[in-house]
């Protein structure tokens, strides 16, 4: 009885074996097929056309654009900043500025190019007339003008900025400080080629320059590269500061510059005189500004003819406006450059933009 149940025993034993080898077998059979199928299915890619190829490039290319989104392609997001406006420019340029000293008298108006320009700065000369120095960096507009004869406190201002100054002729102490300075600038009166008159106007108020005259001299000029001009905000915030959405500069006699704050597009609309008279260019635009500083400076007459002496080394005060609002301070001279300060004695800080500097003499009056 037990050596019958020992037989069965071993019977179950080696039937175990065989069907657990079996099973293993069949694995292994199933098992060694697999890179077979791979390797053919490399074989059929490989003999795929050479355009199922380039479709199959593509969808995957798409698949992949997909997964990507668009705000982190930086290299086209990114910009060259402007040293003069802080605004964005599309390639990097050390191109010589140019300075242009442009007419305010009423046979002038409207003027061209003006509305192009990164900084305008408004000097008081005799007879209570103003005039522009216009300062254009890296690309000079079509037309500019009408161009009228330098002062020497256009002249010191365009070297702050190491620029080419435009000019026609100048007051006696222009030619003195032109030809001691060694400034490099283009004359009307020795450099007639780079200028033209309109027929449109009479003279003097009838001449300009431009991009197509001044190409050849400007690409032989040797190569300069500016620092930021100011200290540009990257976010506008105000608090604890005096409205100003309104402002009336009082230069001299009949004649004042108005500003009126434009708040959808965060700029100040310029009218001459009343605000029945907006201050436009030849293109009818009217001209505005991101930021207004207003410099103080000493003054003086020199001669009969009421010409004024501007001092642009001692210092004074000075009123920012942008935002709607003002920022009051003072300027100094530095190292032969001006800079604006707040009341803490910081460089104060504005818009990425167009500024125009109103140079004013002490005392005058402005209401905002």
């Amino acid at each position: 009885m037990f050596r019958g149940e020992m037989m069965k025993s071993k019977l179950y034993v080696l039937l175990t074996l065989l069907f657990i080898t079996l099973m293993l077998l069949t694995a292994c059979s199933f098992g060694g097929e697999q890179p077979v199928e791979e390797n053919e299915e490399i074989t059929q890619k490989e003999e795929l056309s050479e355009k199922e190829r380039e479709e199959e490039i593509e969808n995957i290319e798409e698949e992949y654009e997909e997964e990507i989104p668009e705000t982190t392609n930086y290299e086209n997001d990114y910009k060259m900043m402007s040293p003069f406006t802080g605004l964005g420019i599309d390639d990097i340029y050390y191109k010589r500025a140019v300075a242009v000293s442009i007419e305010n008298s009423p046979a002038a108006r409207p003027q061209s190019g003006l509305d192009q320009a990164e900084i305008i700065y408004e000097f008081m000369l005799e007879g209570g007339i103003t005039r522009f120095l216009a300062i254009f960096w890296p690309k000079v507009p079509e037309k500019m003008g009408p161009i009228r004869s330098a002062r020497p406190a256009l002249i010191e201002t365009s070297q702050f900025y190491d620029s080419l100054f435009i000019h026609a002729g100048a007051s006696p102490r222009g030619f003195a400080l032109l030809a001691v300075n060694d400034v490099l600038h283009l004359d009307q009166l020795y450099k007639s080629q780079y200028f033209w008159r309109s027929s449109k106007r009479l003279a003097p108020h009838n001449l300009y320059s431009g991009r197509e005259p001044l190409k050849n001299y400007l690409d032989s000029l040797s190569e300069k590269e500016y620092q930021e001009q100011f200290d540009f905000l990257t976010a506008s915030i105000i608090s604890d500061f005096e409205k100003a959405e309104n402002i009336t500069i009082d230069y001299w006699g009949s004649y004042s510059v108005i500003y009126e704050y434009d708040s959808l597009d965060n700029n100040y609309l310029r009218f001459l005189n009343d605000k029945t008279n907006p201050h436009l260019v030849e293109s009818d635009e009217q001209l505005k500004a991101k930021n207004i500083i207003v410099q103080h400076v000493k003054t003086s007459t020199i001669d009969d003819v009421g010409r004024q002496e501007i001092d642009l080394k001692s210092g004074g005060e000075m009123h920012l406006f942008r935002d709607g609002i003002v920022i009051k301070g003072k300027w100094e001279r530095r190292n032969g450059r001006i800079v604006y300060l707040n009341s803490s004695g910081d460089e104060i800080e504005i818009n990425p933009g167009q500024t125009w500097i109103q140079v004013v003499p002490n005392g005058t009056d402005i209401n905002y």
